[in-house]
């Protein structure tokens, strides 16, 4: 396991004006952000890299060493390392061989009670497109079907 202690400086760039903008509203969204730069991680909002930045190694091979990113806005970003979190894409396969409808961007199209277009299917979590968004988070999706569950059967 790393270590923050052991890395002298870690930068987190992040396309949204706060982390987890898709799950939290802001309030929520800004304790997070505070949070993670209480930790001493400088955290870039609003930006995207706009570029990869590499240098040849000194191998005398041909190979590229990352060194950093070129930002939307011009600026440049050094680092020796790179984690991407892009995200999550809903798989919808099945549903769309089966004849489910589908949103254009990905996802299972549900409605406010999560129910499909198809009779008595439901769709919960990562796969479903609610209102043309999908969140990656299960935890509001299953409160949801439990309250469902609830409203339906009392």
């Amino acid at each position: 396991m790393v270590y923050l202690n052991r890395i002298s400086h870690v930068s987190i760039i992040n396309r949204q004006a706060y982390p987890l903008s898709r799950q939290l509203d802001a309030d929520a969204g800004e304790m997070v952000l505070r949070k993670i730069e209480g930790m001493g991680v400088q955290v870039l909002t609003n930006c995207s890299p706009a570029q990869q930045l590499t240098r040849p190694a000194n191998d005398g091979s041909d190979t590229k060493v990352f060194t950093g990113f070129t930002l939307q806005d011009g600026t440049t970003h050094e680092a020796d390392l790179v984690i991407y979190a892009i995200g999550i894409k809903p798989r919808d396969e099945l549903a769309q061989a089966s004849g489910i409808e589908c949103h254009p961007r990905g996802g299972i199209v549900v409605d406010d009670n999560l129910q499909t277009s198809a009779p008595d299917v439901y769709a919960i979590g990562e796969c479903a497109s609610w209102k043309g968004n999908y969140y990656g988070l299960i935890a509001p999706g299953s409160m949801s079907s439990f309250i469902h569950s609830i409203e339906n059967h009392s």
